[in-house]
């Protein structure tokens, strides 16, 4: 048997965290080794759920199994492919990085053993290959790190910030390819997209679709992007939505597991997107939430640049940022590795169908011990960390090996899931239709849902007449749009003389409830107009209503019927709903009072704020004294 070997170090002027972003990466990092792109799929082999991938490989067809790799984000990661098929027996990478006084040392080592005697022959050309791309690639890497600031440390995992680096200048070592662009039609959809709006973020989308190598503009994270480029997070969204209604962009739905939060589906339109996905890894179905699984995700129009999304290593870090390690555990067998942590709060769960386990205590604890049993997992933690690393110690009571997974449990992701989407609107405007199927009820996790009335248009329509009193309904109606966009929502239909708006946040929803009054007294005081408003938020559910986006459900009804509760000018919501809104309840004169809701078995404990006077508070501060 052949085996082959080739170690490489070197010294990057960065943090070890960064370094093993970058290094770590091993989907780029396959592609600069001159592997081909594989086709992946799960099969059961000797009664084990395996994960298979397949490639041509110099003109050979390859197949693997390839194991779970394990990591420990800033400080190593190991990948192992088993081969099949092919001239392999098997082969990986390890990675160790460490730090220096000015940065870290990071080492590559790269094996593999070929039980065929002919290898044995080629071997010489093949070290020199693997040794001749590997120090290239590292090297490449080190020119990333010289060439760009050191993003700002915000706490976001190791490989977001990475990425904010990867958005600068690339080689086609880190960066792969760039499909030819079709200028002409490029340059037509570039112009109709600056007819329609302008701005910073708009010339950014512009020149990233029309620069950038393939693998950033086959799959467009509108959240991450804006990181990149120091840019407001909705308004990097909005310029993606109207690059799509301009045909720049192509707008994708990905449904994402809840359990491993990878990709588990892809729609093209929110009508595709079934009630209930499976996910091949984790090898369980779910019902999908729109609000928290649903994440939207642009890729470059295929009339100016033919790209699609290409995964060179489905077990990359990479694709799990919430990961801080993942470890392997033998049958019955104990391991202990020192992991850094920024909090004390994870999730710790297995790849099998043990329970997980939570902490939330955010202290960073000396040590973890995580005991695996059959039924599921325990944590047991002790002392506090003087360091910030924290001495992990699995204990496995399995009868066969495990994979162990820690998460963080405090890191929001970049995603742009249907909770923020719903309540955008320039969404509701420019997809009016994009709805789910017919018939489809899809969970949205939680939603802050204000509905909003009009007071004395009866008597306004007898006193100035039909014609007049409408141009002054259509004008509320213009400001009311005006103030939930203002907010951070959405309108999401009209009826009569009310609006229900969506928000994905309840104190933007208060604080434009606030301005609509406001508003109201402003404009059309004089006339006798008022507002009376209701704000409820929990889960709803996402369905499409005469060919429209729609949300229904028990807090659609219980925001509503809050509203009618209301009196002119007045505010009301649930004490409930109200209690975080500390500053504006003690600004404010409010009435307390329970009312039964329509549809609602028990009476209810209302707040009502008196919105004849401003409250003062914008942004709404919450009760534990953070702003909106």
């Amino acid at each position: 048997m052949s085996e082959t070997t080739v170690t490489i170090e070197r010294e990057y002027p960065a943090p070890a965290a960064l370094v093993w972003a970058l290094l770590g990466d091993t989907g780029r990092f396959d592609r600069a080794m001159g592997l081909g792109l594989p086709a992946y799929r799960w099969e059961l082999v000797d009664g084990r759920r395996e994960h298979i991938g397949r490639a041509l490989q110099n003109g050979l067809k390859v197949e693997w199994i390839e194991p779970p790799y394990e990591w420990i984000e800033g400080r190593m990661l190991h990948g192992t492919r088993r081969f099949i098929k092919g001239p392999l027996g098997s082969g990986g990478v390890h990675i160790d990085v460490e730090p220096t006084p000015n940065g870290s040392r990071a080492r590559a080592r790269l094996w593999g053993d070929a039980p065929h005697w002919y290898m044995t022959l080629i071997q010489p050309l093949v070290v020199a290959q693997l040794r001749k791309r590997a120090s290239a690639y590292l090297d490449a890497i080190g020119e990333i790190l010289r060439g760009a600031a050191t993003p700002v440390d915000d706490g976001a995992p190791a490989v977001v910030q990475a990425s904010a680096l990867l958005g600068g200048p690339t080689s086609a070592m880190t960066s792969g390819s760039t499909t030819p662009i079709d200028r002409a039609e490029y340059q037509r959809r570039a112009e109709r997209l600056r007819a329609t709006v302008s701005g910073p973020s708009i010339d950014r989308v512009i020149s990233w679709v029309g620069e950038r190598p393939d693998e950033d503009v086959a799959q467009m994270q509108p959240f991450a992007l804006a990181r990149t480029w120091g840019l407001p997070r909705r308004e990097v969204l909005r310029a993606f939505l109207h690059a799509t209604r301009a045909g720049l962009v192509d707008l994708d739905w990905q449904v994402n597991c809840p359990v491993c939060r990878v990709a588990a589906a892809v729609a093209n339109t929110l009508e595709g997107v079934t009630r209930q996905v499976h996910c091949e890894a984790c090898n369980i179905a779910y019902d999908v939430d729109f609000g928290r699984s649903v994440e939207a995700v642009f890729r470059c129009h295929s009339a100016v640049r033919a790209v699609t999304p290409a995964v060179f290593c489905a077990a990359s870090p990479t694709l799990r940022p919430h990961v801080v390690a993942q470890l392997g555990v033998e049958a019955r067998g104990r391991r202990e590795q020192s992991v850094p942590l920024r909090n004390g709060g994870l999730l710790v769960r297995t790849l099998g169908p043990q329970r997980p386990a939570e902490r939330t205590d955010e202290d960073v604890p000396a040590e973890l011990h995580v005991r695996i049993a059959a039924e599921g997992i325990t944590l047991e933690a002790r002392g506090q960390s003087v360091d910030g690393t924290t001495a992990i110690v699995l204990e496995s009571e399995l009868d066969a090996p495990c994979t162990v997974v820690i998460e963080r449990g405090t890191w929001s992701s970049d995603a742009v899931l249907g909770a923020a989407v719903a309540s955008l609107p320039e969404f509701m405007e420019l997809f009016a239709t994009e709805a789910p199927a017919a018939g489809l009820e899809l969970t949205v996790g939680r939603l802050a849902l204000l509905f909003s009335d009009l007071t004395g248009s009866t008597a306004l329509y007898e006193r100035v007449g039909d014609a007049r009193a409408f141009a002054i309904v259509q004008e509320h109606f213009r400001s009311m749009e005006a103030i939930v966009a203002a907010h951070d929502g959405a309108v999401v239909k009209t009826m009569g003389d009310a609006v229900m708006a969506s928000f994905s946040r309840t104190d933007h929803a208060v604080a434009a409830a606030i301005a609509m009054a406001a508003a109201a007294r402003r404009d059309h005081g004089e006339l006798g107009i008022g507002v009376k408003l209701g704000i409820h938020e929990g889960p709803c559910l996402a369905v499409r209503a005469n060919d429209r986006l729609d949300f229904f459900g028990t807090t659609v009804n219980v925001a509503a019927r809050l509203q009618a509760q209301a009196r002119a000018s007045e505010l009301v919501m649930t004490a409930e709903v109200a209690a975080p809104l500390g500053a504006v309840l003690e600004r404010a004169s409010t009435r307390r009072f329970r009312a039964a809701l329509k549809g609602i078995a028990a009476e209810q404990d209302l707040v009502g704020i008196d919105l004849t006077v401003d409250p003062g508070v914008s942004p709404i501060e919450r009760a534990d004294g953070s702003g909106a």
